[in-house]
């Protein structure tokens, strides 16, 4: 009789927790399929040119072509001009152009440039790595009291996002 007990509390023991191994694989096939735990969805979407420089962008695929608004902000005390941007895949094979120059942006305004990558269009959905740089020249009056310095600065930064359909 008490080998009959022992064995009856081994096959409830063994039954309860097959139940809770198969409810946690069901969970696990669920959170899968639905697309919560795939590395695209764990990736945040960043713009990173630094602190006086912060920006927010936006990547998405147009009339068969990958376009990108990126707006940029002057967190500098005083104005600059944006001589240059470049934006490039991280891979360094494609780069966007089209970006507008000699922007002058008074400190704390922002201004909206819009480029395009050349070439067929990045798959949607996807997370793509950027690396860019944001050339300026600052006015401040301290150093030219009539304009702006002639001399260039360069800020480099990186962006990550996901390509949005049209």
């Amino acid at each position: 009789m008490l080998f009959m007990k022992k064995g009856q509390a081994a096959v409830e023991y063994l039954t309860t927790y097959g139940w809770a191994i198969l409810v946690l694989i069901i969970v696990l096939a669920v959170l899968m399929t639905s697309g919560i735990l795939s590395p695209n969805y764990l990736i945040s979407e960043e713009c990173n040119f630094g602190t006086n420089l912060p920006c927010r962008f936006a990547l998405f695929n147009q009339g068969g072509e990958t376009r990108m608004t990126l707006v940029a902000f002057n967190g500098f005390p005083y104005k600059v001009q944006i001589k240059r941007i470049t934006v490039e895949l991280q891979d360094g094979t494609r780069a966007f152009g089209g970006f507008d120059t000699d922007i002058l942006l008074e400190s704390g305004a922002n201004h909206t440039f819009n480029g395009t990558l050349p070439g067929t269009e990045l798959p949607q959905d996807t997370v793509k790595r950027f690396s860019g740089s944001i050339t300026y020249v600052s006015c401040a009056p301290e150093i030219n009291a009539t304009g702006c310095s002639n001399l260039e600065h360069t800020i480099t930064g990186r962006i990550v996002g996901r390509v949005l359909p049209e």
